[in-house]
């Protein structure tokens, strides 16, 4: 059993400390910080949200994607063939993403992600996870003005994060998480984000690969999500705890990721409940590993109780193993 986090950490400090990442940025749009002073006060987060991550006793991290305002806006703006658009909700949430909008044919123009990534494994101490966007939830969060074949557009944003996840690969990353949030309610793209997917994990050696989902529940891809060509799957099992049945189902010896812990709400789980739930999730689960984490990204909470769910997390898979043991 392993503890981990999804992706985002909640950026703002808590109450009455200076949040340095958001006064320099506004301090370079004034002219008064240049992209290095940005650059610093990244890391420096960076830094400080692996630290609480791993004071929890996380051990498997993200650098929190401090550097990112969304999940896909980061990779399109690496891209050729994508200008970026105005704000739209990011699904059910009251957080907003700009809208990635395909102009021309999309082509790989360097990394995205890779030196976040190389720094993030510098500083901490356990293992960090990489995360990319699925190429599904990517073309579904874009609008395709030049394509105009959905497949096609797919296609074409899953070489470029193919060719993503070998650099994150060749940087040392023993994870690759492929967030794929919109799939379960798209159904109709299974067969293509298995070849999409497929696309992405198939020049990987050596790395775990895992796609994730989250904001809702499998039940319409069922067990065919086990057709998916990676090392393991994420659940949010609390917009979807019938997922269990559904774990059941998956043969084989995929690693899963079971999101026990609210993400999206304040109130602090039950730890001799959340115990329970992974102690029996464990049974389920068999021999294969399982991984438990929140249920999506922590963005959504205030700083200090990020950190409490974290530990509370922590606290309760060591409860659930010593009872599994």
């Amino acid at each position: 059993m392993k503890t981990t986090v999804v992706g985002s950490y909640p950026k703002p400090p808590e109450e009455g400390r200076s949040f340095t990442l958001r006064r320099t940025l506004h301090a370079r749009e004034r002219g008064e910080a240049t992209d290095a002073d940005v650059v610093a006060a990244q890391e420096q987060l960076a830094r400080e949200v692996i630290a609480e991550q791993e004071e929890a006793g996380i051990e498997l991290v993200t650098d929190g994607q401090v550097r990112w305002d969304d999940i896909v806006t980061p990779f399109a703006s690496a891209m050729g063939g994508f200008e970026i658009g105005g704000l739209l909700r990011f699904f059910d949430n009251n957080v907003y993403y700009r809208r990635p909008v395909c102009v021309g044919e999309v082509s790989w123009r360097g990394p995205a992600s890779v030196e976040a990534y190389r720094f993030a494994a510098s500083v901490a101490t356990v293992p960090v996870k990489a995360v990319i966007p699925g190429p599904v939830t990517f073309a579904r969060l874009s609008l395709d003005e030049h394509y105009h074949d959905h497949a096609a557009f797919v296609m074409a944003i899953a070489r470029v994060l193919a060719q993503e996840a070998f650099e994150l690969a060749a940087a040392g990353a023993p994870v690759i998480q492929i967030d794929e949030p919109a799939l379960p309610g798209a159904p109709e793209d299974l067969d293509l984000a298995r070849r999409a997917v497929g696309e992405i994990t198939s020049e990987l050696d050596g790395v775990v690969t895992l796609v994730a989902t989250y904001f809702q529940d499998c039940k319409r891809l069922g067990p065919q999500i086990a057709d998916l060509p990676v090392d393991g799957f994420g659940f949010d099992l609390v917009s979807g705890p019938d997922d269990e049945d559904l774990i059941a189902q998956i043969a084989g010896d995929r690693v899963i990721q079971a999101g026990v812990v609210d993400a999206r709400n304040t109130a602090l789980e039950d730890r001799t409940a959340l115990a329970a739930r992974i102690a029996r999730l464990a049974e389920t689960v068999g021999p294969r590993e399982l991984w438990v984490s929140p249920s999506a990204g922590l963005e959504f909470l205030p700083r200090d109780r990020a950190r409490a769910k974290l530990r509370r997390l922590v606290e309760a898979a060591r409860d659930a193993g010593a009872r599994h043991g």
